[in-house]
């Protein structure tokens, strides 16, 4: 049995370290978002046979979600009868361990080294909070991250890249795995082969050359099966953004800026690249690559109006990466304490928000913030838009599960949030917001409104097509229905659906439905 090699020796100390904090933020942090439910729902029906869609019948049919590769990974499982509540959970702490693992392979090997670099810039890594919070959530933000690490692993962390096809397949795999995958791919082997070039390594040139070519053809593949299924070049998650405009880049440029002064430690760690002199021979250029990319990717879409950075994760290694560098770069020329209190107080700062403090007045952040939809929004720090995020998705949850008990097959509703409700439901729904139907998707942005909002239209704008239901909603007491003016009460039709209170998810709330016509 070959015996581990200090380098080895050391990353394994390291990932043991920076899993403590990981999986007890994970623990804290664990819950589903609304949106991953939209997900459930299209591999839900893949799994029963009706294809990738969300609303049956619909032709062409709608690309409401980004995550393609996590659709058909769910769909699999649950032919399988595996809950996607649960596999996605799984499957997104397994990820988890491999952005842990990869990062401090490369940080104990090629950009830290020495001992209280690697550890400090790993413990800062198991304790930000974006890591550990999009770990669950449902949605594909860490299996897309530990791709994008895995990828950039197997390129640079030995002295030479790993073979074409092993490069190939991982490039291919983050690009199905989410719809804008093919960015990161592009950069990172980009960096590869102008590496290459740029030092006559024909090697690394030839690789990344192959592998780029690869799963640009598998990246091509797909657009043309999207074509051919949805009739659109782009998914419909696509097109209810901004765009690519100036209005989407002042908006992003605000979300990088909310994000640094909410987690100042992140920007801290990237500012320490300045101690690290030696960093080109670290391999931090293509790590700082990285980072730069994705927060251009976020400040060109228009940022996210989700909790706890999402947009950023898939940079969040590299940063611990470069942090590592700065650490070694200072442990090498002084006193060891300097480098370990520089990664305390990286880890201090970006782990405040887990339990909603802060570093930076509240005045900054939330005149930064992107989150425009209600004048409360923009207040919210990234803790409390965590638990309403939460509350919420559970709430559309029960809502769900209460229309499927009153409902008829056939029966339609108008929502905003079609999540959750979706899912349970299993109904026929005219999306608000557009991710699920293109007549909304379509129509051009409105201003001030949150990203993923930018088109959202009132619930009378599918009065046309007489829907069974145009609203529907809980209500804590009939009382409060007809004295709350916010209820409608009076204004518009109303119906209290008739809800077995042992067969409600909320047995004391009434379930209550402005009708549409149909």
């Amino acid at each position: 049995m070959r015996e581990r090699g200090p380098a080895a020796r050391l990353a394994l100390v390291a990932c043991g370290v920076a899993l403590v904090p990981f999986l007890l933020l994970v623990w804290r942090f664990d819950f589903l978002c609304d949106d991953a439910f939209i997900t459930f729902r299209y591999a839900r029906n893949l799994a029963r046979g009706h294809g990738l869609v969300y609303n049956l019948g619909v032709e062409p049919p709608v690309e409401g979600y980004s995550e393609f590769l996590w659709a058909l990974l769910l769909g699999g499982g649950m032919t399988l009868g595996l809950s996607p509540l649960i596999l996605s959970r799984v499957l997104g702490i397994a990820a988890g361990l491999v952005v842990l693992f990869c990062t401090t392979r490369l940080l104990a090997e090629r950009t830290a080294r020495t001992g209280v670099a690697t550890a400090g810039a790993a413990l800062f890594l198991g304790s930000l909070p974006p890591l550990a919070v999009w770990t669950t959530g449902g949605m594909a933000t860490m299996p897309f991250a530990a791709g994008v690490v895995g990828l950039f692993y197997l390129l640079w962390r030995g002295e030479e890249p790993a073979s074409t096809w092993k490069l190939a397949v991982v490039a291919s795999l983050v690009a199905l795995l989410r719809a804008d995958g093919a960015w990161w791919v592009a950069w990172i082997l980009g960096s590869g082969i102008a590496i290459g070039l740029a030092r006559g390594e024909r090697l690394l040139l030839r690789r990344c050359l192959a592998a780029a070519l690869i799963s640009a053809l598998v990246f091509g593949a797909h657009v043309g099966w999207r074509w051919i299924t949805y009739g659109d070049w782009l998914p419909n998650t696509a097109r209810v953004k901004l765009g690519l405009s100036g209005a989407a880049l002042s908006r992003g440029s605000d979300y990088l800026v909310h994000f640094a002064l909410t987690f100042p430690g992140v920007l801290l760690a990237l500012l320490a690249l300045i101690a690290a002199r030696n960093w080109r021979a670290r391999r931090v250029g293509p790590a700082l690559l990285v980072v730069v990319a994705s927060a251009a990717y976020a400040a060109l879409v228009g940022g996210d109006f989700m909790a706890f950075g999402r947009f950023l994760v898939p940079a969040l290694p590299f940063v611990a990466l470069v942090l590592g560098a700065g650490l070694a770069a200072l442990e090498e020329r002084g006193p060891r304490v300097i480098a370990g209190a520089l990664a305390a107080l990286c880890l201090a700062l970006s782990l405040l928000p887990a339990f909603d403090l802060a570093a930076t007045p509240h005045a900054w952040r939330s005149a930064f913030s992107v989150r425009l939809n209600r004048p409360d929004a923009c207040e919210r720090s990234e803790l409390a838009q965590w638990t309403r995020m939460n509350a919420q998705a559970l709430e559309w949850r029960d809502l769900g599960q209460a229309l499927a008990v009153v409902s008829e097959p056939g029966d339609s509703v108008v929502y905003g949030a079609v999540g959750a409700i979706g899912y349970y439901s299993d109904l026929f729904f005219y999306d608000r917001n557009g991710l699920v139907t293109r007549e909304v998707a379509l129509l051009p942005p409105r201003a001030g409104r949150s990203p993923g909002h930018d088109k959202t239209v009132p619930i009378e704008f599918f009065a046309k097509y007489e829907p069974t239901y145009l609203d529907v909603f809980w209500v804590p007491s009939r009382k409060e229905l007809e004295e709350n003016p916010v209820y409608g009460w009076g204004v518009r039709p109303l119906d209290i659906l008739p809800l077995d209170p042992a067969r409600s998810p909320r047995p004391r709330q009434w379930l209550v439905a402005q009708p549409g016509g149909g």
